[in-house]
């Protein structure tokens, strides 16, 4: 048995407790502090487009001019994940 040290992604606490299962029986975790803006995670995804790296990417490459189709061709995602993040940043944007 291997023991796996699970820490915050952003922020790299380790006060993490189990947090139950995603519809694809990967493990979710939720981190316990307050102070941290991320609330639950998973240590593995089973989408390339889940992944909060490559949804900074998204972000990275809307803002310097790449189109929908460059962006998901780039990042092995489709363009139907790349509209949806895009989609969600805008809104945000607006509502604050």
């Amino acid at each position: 048995m291997t023991l796996v040290e699970v820490k915050c992604p952003k922020c790299k606490g380790k006060e993490v407790i189990k947090y139950g299962e995603t519809r694809n029986n990967k493990q979710r975790y939720m981190y316990k502090n307050k102070d941290c803006e991320k609330e639950s995670f998973m240590l593995e995804y089973s989408e390339k487009g889940m992944i909060p790296e490559i949804k900074d990417q998204i972000i990275k490459m809307a803002m310097n001019g790449s189109g929908i189709r460059d962006t998901a061709r780039v990042l092995g995602i489709s363009q139907t994940t790349v509209i949806k993040e895009l989609k969600k940043i805008a809104k945000n944007r607006t509502s604050k």
